[in-house]
This record gives C-alpha cells, structure tokens and sequence, in this order.
C-alpha cells in the first residue's frame, strides 16, 4: 500500500487564456517534509489553493489518502486532514492566543450549533477539551507564555507560530507551510526548521513554499522545482541543488527572490 498521504495528479489550472499549472504531478509522504520551490509566479500558491479547495482545477487530480477531494469546500478538506497557513498571517486579532487554537481545535468537535446554544454536556465536554488540546499546542509551539494575550499584540515570530498551532489543531494528515519565514532574521529562521521538523517527528507531513534555500535545503526529504506552471525537476535537496535546469531556472537568482 502506497504511502503518499497527498498526491496531485496532472493538475492544470487556467484562469482565462493563462496557464497558471500544467500537468503538475506532485505527493506528500507519511513522515516526511516536501519543499516546492521556484520564481515568483511559478505558480507554487497556485498549487496550495487548488489542493485546499480554493479554486477547482481546471482539470487533474487532488487526492487525499486516496479519496478525491476536487470540488470539496475548503472546510470539509480540512476536516478530511489537509490545513494550511499563509503568505500574510491570518489571525484573529481581537482574540486571545489560546482562543485562536481553540478555533481549530472547535472544528472537530461533533456538537452543532443547537448544543453549544443550550450548553449540553457534550458541548462542555467538547469545549474543556478544545480548552486542553489548544494550551498542549501553544506549548508545543513553545508560546504558552502568550495564551493570554491578544493575537494582534503578539510579536511576528510569535504570530507565526501561532497560526501554526492553530492549523495542527485541525488534527491534519498533511499540513501545507506556505513561506512560514517570510519577515524573519536569521536565527530565528533556524528556530522555524527545527520547529518544522519538530512537527514532521511528531507525526505530521509537511508541505512546504519557501525562498529561503538554505532553510529547504537543510529540512526537506525532498524538493519539488516549479517554473511557469511546470514541474521542471523533483529529488532530494543535493539532486536539486545540482540540476543544471533548476539552476538556470531559480538557484542562479533565489538569493534575490522573495
């Protein structure tokens, strides 16, 4: 039985007479970090928007633990086990940390509306353990000292980390890391590969969009290379490192890219 958790089938998608993907094949592996990398425009989000539910494909495949999920809403893809961040950290600001996690973790729960309306025990039972799973997570993340506090006064490091508690609440299979280092100096860019891979042994498979090569090259199991809407190359990070049509394509100028 394969172990690919997520895997993308000749996905093309168009948007009026442009070819934003063609034909990309990618796949995520139980315990493994995957990079996607490439230029500005190559169409590495594109590839994340399509796979969360975002946009329908214009043809291929999406398949997660290999049932399809083309055509499913973003929310019920995250309920079959795919979260994601983003490029611009999307929190809720007025809301405390721990109530940010809690969000995700709420998403799970089975009570409706109606019982958390009328406080059944269930909903109690259900909110106590929100309650728990997002405190073990802050921790996890190593920002349980900013439970408390509001989102928006959190520092950006920080920020980060917590949309990703928050996505890991969503208990996913697959969680895609869209730039998690934009806007962070270089030690606290080391921080964010241990964390990633910190969460890669914890049993999660990581997807992920990054610039910085120096970071994907030192985390990744393996690195896919995108380049208008092409996968031009696929491997572990020396076989890509050293690809002559990656080089031309990206290395030659990553240093630049953002």
């Amino acid at each position: 039985m394969s172990d690919r958790l997520l895997e993308v089938r000749n996905l093309t998608m168009q948007f009026g007479g442009v070819t934003a993907l063609s034909e990309v094949n990618l796949y995520v592996s139980k315990g493994e970090i995957a990079a996607l990398i490439g230029p500005n425009g190559a169409g590495k989000t594109t590839v994340f928007n399509v796979t969360t539910g975002y946009y329908t494909p214009s043809s291929g495949e999406v398949l997660l633990n290999n049932e399809s999920i083309v055509g499913l809403k973003p929310h019920k893809i995250a309920r079959k086990g795919l979260a994601r961040t983003f490029q611009n950290v999307r929190l809720f600001g007025d809301m405390t940390a721990l109530e940010n996690v809690m969000t995700g973790a709420d998403s799970r729960n089975k009570v409706g509306l109606i019982g958390s309306m009328f406080g059944t025990a269930q909903s109690r039972r259900d909110e106590e353990s929100s309650h728990l799973k997002a405190a073990e997570l802050l921790n996890f993340m190593g920002i349980s000292h900013r439970g408390g506090q509001l989102a928006r006064n959190l520092p950006y490091g920080d920020q980060r980390r917590l949309e990703i508690a928050r996505a890991l609440a969503l208990d996913p299979k697959v969680l895609l890391l869209d730039e998690p280092a934009a806007g962070f100096n270089p030690q606290e860019k080391v921080e964010l590969g241990e964390l990633i891979k910190k969460i890669r042994d914890a049993g999660f498979a990581v997807l992920l969009i990054e610039h910085d090569m120096s970071l994907v090259m030192k985390i990744s199991d393996r690195v896919s290379v995108l380049d208008f809407g092409q996968k031009i190359a696929e491997g572990t990070p020396s076989e890509v490192q050293n690809n002559q049509r990656v080089i031309d394509a990206y290395l030659g100028v990553a240093d630049h890219a953002s």
